[in-house]
């Protein structure tokens, strides 16, 4: 079973409301989830969230959606909020990031 954590809590806590039901990331080497794997998320205090993953798609960051972007659950939902956070988040780590760049985008439910 994976185990992994967001940049912060308060994602955490948007997936353990049930706000947060997708997230993505940048496409590289590792291994990608499949439908049906369940995975543990970590806060910063040690607290652990089951998800199972449902959906795995690979989009570009420009094809990325509103509805999507809602999936994701973070700010005002909106796309335009989705887009300025994520390049913000992207750009601090990927030092290579265009528009263009793959995500791997992965729709879960809490376990």
């Amino acid at each position: 079973m994976e185990t992994w954590s967001f940049d912060n809590d308060e994602l955490f806590e948007l997936v353990r409301c049930g706000r947060k039901t997708a997230t993505c990331s940048i496409l590289d080497a590792e291994p990608l989830s499949k439908p049906g794997d369940i995975e543990q998320i970590v806060n910063s205090k040690g607290e652990i969230i089951k998800i199972q993953i449902t959906k795995v798609e690979i989009k570009r960051f420009c094809d990325v959606d509103e509805e999507w972007a809602k999936k994701e659950g973070e700010g005002d939902l909106s796309l335009t909020y989705w887009q300025k956070e994520h390049k913000e988040f992207f750009t601090k780590y990927y030092e290579n990031f265009t528009p263009e760049i793959k995500l791997v985008c992965e729709e879960f439910v809490l376990c």
